[in-house]
């Protein structure tokens, strides 16, 4: 018995050594395609921008560069951006995402801005994936636990969360069932598809192109996307319900309210890391988030002066939130992205100004 549990020792510590020395030669990103596309073209021409955006979905599809830096330009700010959100990417993949971006070398790097519109939850749909386990580590994972516990959701749900982090973070270390997945990326990787760092090379790329591309990374992606959009355009009833649940945690929302502490956190973390780097954080609060208002505005609202830029609130941005400017439940189509990036640009420039 003895000779048996040492020789599984062994075994463990050799996996452990292998799985450590694949990961010393692979990227964090190198489990999700579109991330390793945009991040290699960042990583490639890096010193051409001075500033970038974080976040998921509600970034990558609704932020274009070209027409914020355009705006800022006008006023004699010089705002050379390139879009590096993600679809999925919550705050605590965030985190991770901005850790990578710091160890690139940009000295021209003067602005982050980053995202404040989920919370720790993902899909579970996204277990066991490759682009789910690759970026898991011992700080990731130590973010998102320490997150979930402070949710005031019952114990169940935090209990299944911490368990699904978990076992990602085993899953990453011992790399079970995703050594395909590098064989593959380490084959592939200087032939993969730029169309996602979007037509002008700043990483923009709304939805309404993706439904002619259709090349996620999971084939129940590209088929959530359609069907979401179908519902979308046909439920009146649902479509309003969410609006309203919006402005209901607007209205409700007073200064008094507690922000969560652990999110607060994470983000103050990542503004004074910025700030030792001589680079200027600014927090975004966007329309359409799927995380309830109610915990995300507090959060947003406990950020330092002069570092944010809203546009969530359905009585201040109705636009936002009509079906002309739509493409599903919670992301806006091209004509709508134009219009946030607009906007966004205009506020930027009001709020350096003040600065």
């Amino acid at each position: 018995m003895k000779k048996l549990i040492k020789n599984i020792l062994i075994l463990f510590a050799i996996l452990l050594l292998c799985s450590l020395a694949i990961k010393l030669f692979l990227p964090f990103f190198w489990g999700d395609s579109t991330q390793a596309t945009k991040f290699e073209y960042y990583k490639k021409n890096s010193n051409n921008f001075n500033a970038v955006y974080l976040g998921g979905s509600l970034e990558y599809r609704h932020l274009d560069p070209a027409i914020i830096d355009s705006i800022a330009q006008k006023n004699n700010i010089d705002l050379r951006s390139f879009n590096l959100g993600i679809d999925g990417h919550g705050i605590v993949q965030q985190m991770s995402d901005l850790d990578g971006l710091l160890k690139i070398k940009n000295s021209n790097l003067k602005y982050i801005f980053l995202s404040i519109s989920s919370d720790p939850y993902f899909y579970p749909n996204n277990m066991h994936t490759a682009k789910w386990i690759a970026w898991q580590d011992i700080p990731s994972t130590y973010r998102a636990v320490k997150t979930v516990a402070t949710l005031n959701d019952g114990f169940k749900k935090r209990a299944k969360y911490f368990y699904y982090y978990g076992l990602t973070w085993l899953e990453s270390i011992f790399k079970i069932g995703i050594m395909t997945d590098v064989m593959n990326y380490e084959l592939t990787k200087n032939k993969s598809d730029n169309s996602y760092v979007g037509k002008q090379k700043n990483g923009f790329y709304p939805y309404d192109y993706e439904e002619y591309h259709l090349f996620m990374e999971y084939k129940w992606q590209d088929t959530m996307l359609l069907e979401s959009r179908k519902i979308y355009e046909n439920d009146k009833g649902k479509r309003d319900s969410l609006t309203a649940s919006v402005v209901r945690a607007f209205e409700n929302y007073k200064p008094s309210d507690q922000p969560n502490k652990a999110m607060v956190n994470l983000l103050m973390d990542a503004y004074k890391k910025c700030a030792k780097k001589g680079i200027q954080v600014y927090f975004m609060l966007p329309p359409r988030a799927r995380t309830d208002y109610s915990l995300l505005l507090p959060v947003f609202k406990s950020m330092p002066a002069n570092t944010k830029l809203e546009f969530a609130d359905p009585r201040k941005y109705p636009k936002y939130y009509d079906v002309q400017f739509g493409y599903n439940f919670h992301h806006l189509n091209y004509k709508g992205a134009k219009i946030l990036s607009t906007d966004f640009g205009n506020q930027l420039v009001q709020l350096m100004k003040t600065e």
